[in-house]
């Protein structure tokens, strides 16, 4: 009786064992399904903003125009954002003066002098230090093991090499950054109100207004005019054929935290494209399984 007893424990204990592991095995197959459904929504939303970028026809065709579009799935939603790269800042290519905006916009107790000479200093080719600047020697003075590169910045991160370019300031800035638009001036089509308050002479007052009449001018097909903006136009121009895009593709589907990717893509005559940059924000804690 004892040994029957002990042999049902034996088995009781080697069922609930067994059926823990089918549990588990089964918890880590959905996780993976889930995965690849998510990787799929995420792929089939990038292909699909490509071909409703290159659209023949002008009327049916994506503006890069910061816009989001909606994209439904079977389990799910899909939302796509796209915007010319050339509606932010290129740190390589752009005046001081803008550089002086937006720095002052965002970081208002910062040396902004400072930071925008340091910057210069760091992508020109030449050894001359700017009045509130840092070449070699300065590096070296202050502890650091590099110099500046005297060359264009290869990404927005590499600013975080400048002198005086803490986190802090750099999760600030990044944002309103680029340096694949490769011009000096910001594209009006989808620039936000942060980067046109940064132009010199344009109040916050002066970006919304704009911001408006642009909106207005879109819905109605018609052109959009910069002649409000007065003098402050020559730091800005208005491409609708922007081939750098910057894309923002967010998923949301059954079962599983919203997922958040952008890319910078470069879109080719012949139809393809190329991703220039990828990154993946960190998800919200609260909505993270």
């Amino acid at each position: 009786m004892i040994l029957v007893i002990w042999a049902l424990a034996v088995m009781t204990t080697i069922a609930a064992g067994f059926a823990l592991a089918v549990r588990h095995e089964t918890r880590v197959a959905q996780d993976g399904v889930t995965e690849l459904e998510s990787d799929a929504a995420m792929t089939a939303a990038l292909s699909y903003a490509i071909y409703q970028l290159n659209l023949r026809d002008a009327d049916r065709r994506w503006l890069a125009d910061g816009h989001s579009h909606s994209i439904p799935t079977t389990n799910g939603s899909t939302t796509v954002t796209v915007r010319s790269e050339g509606a932010k800042i290129d740190i390589n290519r752009a005046p001081r003066q803008l550089l002086e905006g937006l720095i002052a916009q965002l970081l208002p107790d910062a040396p902004v002098s400072q930071l925008v000479d340091a910057l210069i200093d760091w992508r020109d080719r030449d050894d001359d230090v700017s009045p509130e600047g840092a070449e070699e020697n300065e590096y070296r003075s202050a502890g650091y093991s590099y110099g500046p590169a005297n060359d264009a910045l290869r990404s927005v991160h590499e600013l975080g090499q400048v002198m005086g370019f803490d986190a802090d300031r750099m999760a600030a800035l990044l944002p309103y950054l680029t340096v694949y638009s490769r011009s000096p001036r910001i594209n009006a089509l989808g620039a936000d109100l942060l980067t046109l308050s940064a132009v010199p002479g344009i109040s916050r007052a002066d970006a919304e207004r704009f911001i408006a009449e642009r909106e207005l001018a879109m819905a109605a097909g018609q052109k959009v005019s910069l002649d409000t903006l007065r003098e402050s136009r020559r730091y800005l121009d208005m491409r609708v054929d922007s081939r750098v895009i910057n894309m923002e593709i967010e998923t949301r589907l059954q079962d599983t935290a919203p997922r958040k990717e952008q890319f910078v893509i470069q879109l080719r005559s012949d139809g393809y494209y190329e991703i220039l940059a990828h990154e993946t924000p960190a998800r919200d804690t609260e909505q993270a399984l």
